[in-house]
């Protein structure tokens, strides 16, 4: 069956943008639903403006219950629109090096640990078969 681009225009007002929802009202498919959106302009604004009609619906219940006194309501909005006021749940923190310069990082590999361990070894059995063995003397 072939639809319209209004008949899913139609339908949207009222689904908070749920698809199934649509389809339902349509008489269609979920995913011929998704593709007419995808498809048709107008039907992805249709959809578009009823998902931002759920937001304002939710940001007008959260600002009624900070008004109410609910504090749980109130931090989350201080946590996620209050940053700029230093309401953050995270730490963001700037490093430097000496002198507010750039920092500097060594990584040593396994690799290079292991490598100079065994020169080190070497030069101390070297040592100490040097310092173990015979002075010549003329």
């Amino acid at each position: 069956m072939t639809y319209k681009a209004q008949e899913f225009i139609d339908a949207i007002p009222g689904t908070g943008g749920i698809i199934s929802t649509i389809a339902r009202r349509v008489g269609c498919k979920w995913h011929t639903v998704k593709a007419a959106i995808e498809k048709y302009p107008t039907v992805h604004q249709a959809y578009d403006d009823e998902r931002e009609i759920v937001t304002d619906v939710a940001e007008s219940t959260l600002i009624k219950a900070i008004r109410d006194g609910s504090l749980g309501a109130a931090q989350w909005w201080l946590t996620r629109k209050g940053k700029d006021r230093g309401f953050v749940e995270r730490r963001e923190v700037q490093a430097s090096g000496p002198d507010g310069g750039p920092i500097s990082i060594s990584i040593e590999t396994a690799r290079d640990v292991r490598e100079q361990l065994q020169r080190k070894l070497i030069q101390e059995a070297d040592d100490e078969a040097e310092a173990s063995s015979p002075e010549e003397t003329n």
